[in-house]
């Protein structure tokens, strides 16, 4: 009986992982010539960042640890926005293998502590940064203010519903955190726990203890400025006191801060940003004016704008600047109002005719209604009024068509007629034509695209840090952040070696 031959097991390469290995690094190799990282440490080179530099404690000839250059956590920061990191930690646990931030920190770690404190640590030099980069941009004419187009976009705060208390629920969470730091500094000397630990606790019991104080301050204030019905009393939250809630895009009610952006139409760059507490877009556009001739030395020439920024104050405070606002038309009326309005088409305002010598309004019936009051209103507005007298309109044969409600006995007929600035007539007229009504569709693609950009590629969607000034930095970054990028693809010169 023939043997059957075993084929040999085949041998393949053993895997050791428990090995260490000394290897040659080529630290500049690490990315490409064309690589994010190495375009924004170009563009970061040619900027001025000794605002950056006033609180650096170490100097040369005198003792201290040397720090972190400023151009290098700018660009660490720019080339994390730009690939949608946010945390702090995150950014500092990528540094540990991914290539853009190994090469931006040539190898060496920057603790995350580092890294927070310089996002949210150098608002107006942050601010002065992107003037900066907008100088460099007009400069080589990508931006013309020609035209720009403002809108706001809503971005949630690092704050739950849950965390909001109204003023009474306030008192006591403060009462009781104000308990537990005077028990923390006393339990200091007895426990044996470690210097270190005792900072920390105390550390975070403190801080706890100072966002409170500044949420019932936060209500206070509110509930002084609005003065609003004890029924519906005013509330803060105790993580974000500043945080307001606010409509979001898909519809909802969630804390948050209200973005305000503005894009020039030549290429679509960011000319202005600011983060707001206020819910409402109505007052935000002339302070939009007035930073961009801050920052760029003049006023657009053109400013598009929704419903949400249209109305007379915003109408008369562009046109006195001298800039051609484009929006939704004001809905100037001139209506009758008072103490009663007719239902009775004969009677109503139109059918009234005004006496100009006398100052008077003669109705329908041929009686006289006087002369009463001005009424002024914000944006130019002003509402006259004139009213019969009441033995005119008591034995009247048209009194049950023209004012039907009306007591008699106390007095007659009133009507009222709203006259709007006439800038604000001018610019109804304006918005009535379809060179203008083509102008102002231009608005959404121009506006809406940085603020899907901001919320999509940079996934800036919910603020990591908490405070006014703090977002404002967070924005700041995001859009300083756009702009590098689209200059990149626009003008890739101006990111050469």
């Amino acid at each position: 009986m023939a043997r059957e031959e075993v084929s040999p097991a085949p041998r393949y390469i053993a895997i050791n992982r428990n090995q260490q290995v000394l290897q040659p690094l080529d630290v500049d190799r690490l990315i490409d010539e064309d690589h994010a990282a190495r375009k924004i440490w170009r563009v970061v080179e040619q900027l001025d960042l000794s605002r950056f530099e006033e609180e650096a404690r170490a100097v040369e000839g005198a003792a201290g640890r040397p720090s972190h250059s400023p151009q290098v956590l700018v660009s660490v920061w720019l080339y994390a926005y730009s690939k949608g990191l946010h945390s702090a930690r995150e950014i500092a646990r990528q540094m540990e293998h991914e290539p853009g931030l190994q090469w931006l920190t040539g190898l060496r770690p920057i603790n995350h502590h580092t890294l927070s404190d310089f996002r949210v640590g150098h608002g107006e030099a942050l601010r002065e940064l992107f003037v900066e980069v907008l100088a460099m941009l007009t400069k080589n004419g990508l931006i013309t203010l020609e035209r720009v187009a403002a809108d706001g976009t809503k971005i949630r705060a690092d704050a739950s519903r849950k965390s909001f208390r109204r003023k009474d629920a306030m008192k006591a969470h403060l009462s009781a955190a104000r308990r537990h730091v005077k028990e923390l500094e006393r339990q200091e000397a007895e426990e044996q726990t470690t210097k270190r630990q005792q900072s920390a606790r105390l550390r975070a019991a403190s801080e706890r203890e100072r966002r409170l104080e500044q949420a019932l301050a936060e209500i206070e204030r509110l509930q002084a400025r609005k003065k609003t019905d004890k029924s519906k009393p005013q509330q803060a939250s105790m993580s974000d006191p500043e945080a307001r809630f606010m409509r979001t895009g898909d519809g909802g009610l969630a804390p948050g801060y209200n973005v305000q952006l503005a894009a020039d139409q030549e290429h679509g760059f960011i000319v202005d940003v600011e983060t707001v507490d206020d819910p409402q877009d109505a007052a935000q556009l002339p302070a939009a004016m007035e930073r961009i001739k801050t920052s760029l030395g003049r006023y657009p020439e053109q400013a598009l704008a929704d419903g949400g920024y249209t109305n007379h104050p915003t109408v008369v405070a562009l046109a006195e600047r001298k800039i051609d606002f484009y929006g939704v038309m004001t809905g100037r009326s001139t209506v009758p109002s008072g103490a009663a309005v007719s239902r009775d088409s004969d009677y109503r305002l139109d059918r009234f005719r005004y006496d100009e010598a006398a100052n008077e309004m003669v109705c329908p019936e041929g009686k006289r209604l006087r002369y009463r009051r001005e009424h002024r209103l914000p944006g130019g507005r002003k509402i006259l009024t004139w009213a019969a007298r009441g033995e005119d309109c008591r034995d009247c044969t048209a009194r049950q068509k023209c004012c039907p409600k009306l007591k008699i006995a106390k007095r007659g007929r009133s009507v009222s007629v709203q006259l709007s600035d006439p800038a604000v007539e001018a610019f109804d007229r304006k918005m009535q034509t379809p060179e203008a009504q083509a102008i102002y569709k231009r608005r959404a693609p121009l506006i809406e695209f940085p603020n899907a950009w901001i919320k999509q590629k940079l996934k800036l969607r919910r603020f990591a840090t908490r405070g006014l000034a703090k977002v404002r930095c967070e924005a700041l970054w995001a859009a300083l952040t756009f702009n590098l990028q689209r200059m990149f693809r626009l003008a890739p010169e101006l990111a050469s070696a």
